[in-house]
């Protein structure tokens, strides 16, 4: 069952759960000098106000667990003067389950009438190849590329 998280008692619980489940997603395959930090997200998200007005999540209940989320922020990009819905966080194990959340959160979008949505994918990861023809079939153009370095 998809369901948009408001409650920040909740959001915690869902990031518990999708930290466990993935967590090896989440070491292996994340960026190369910086990890996925549970306990960051939550401290930084888990708020009734961001989660209503700014933070945008939606997971799925497999009737035991949170097993998949996808989470946007609102970006209002001063660069390009336009209302951005801007991908986070997108997991799951289950492809179907994934186009599902993602599907519920391009329909809000269009509904709060966000002008642009920016979508990511991990370089590192064994998809990533995979998850980049899927963003050109549905129309998504590649912007930027990002690079990191440790310091």
């Amino acid at each position: 069952m998809i369901k948009r998280i408001l409650d920040p008692e909740e959001f915690k619980i869902v990031v518990s759960d999708i930290f466990e489940l993935h967590a090896y997603d989440l070491e292996h395959w994340a960026h190369y000098y910086i990890r996925h930090n549970k306990e960051s997200v939550i401290e930084n998200f888990a708020n009734k106000h961001l989660l209503y007005w700014k933070v945008f999540v939606w997971a799925n209940h497999n009737g035991d667990k949170w097993d998949a989320v996808i989470l946007f922020i609102e970006d209002h990009n001063p660069m390009f003067g336009a209302k951005m819905f801007t991908e986070h966080i997108w997991l799951s194990k289950n492809p179907k389950v994934g186009y599902k959340l993602l599907t519920t959160a391009l329909k809000f979008a269009k509904e709060k009438e966000f002008e642009v949505v920016s979508m990511g994918a991990v370089e590192k990861h064994p998809n990533s190849d995979k998850v980049k023809e899927f963003y050109n079939k549905l129309g998504f153009k590649k912007d930027s590329e990002t690079y990191i370095a440790k310091l």
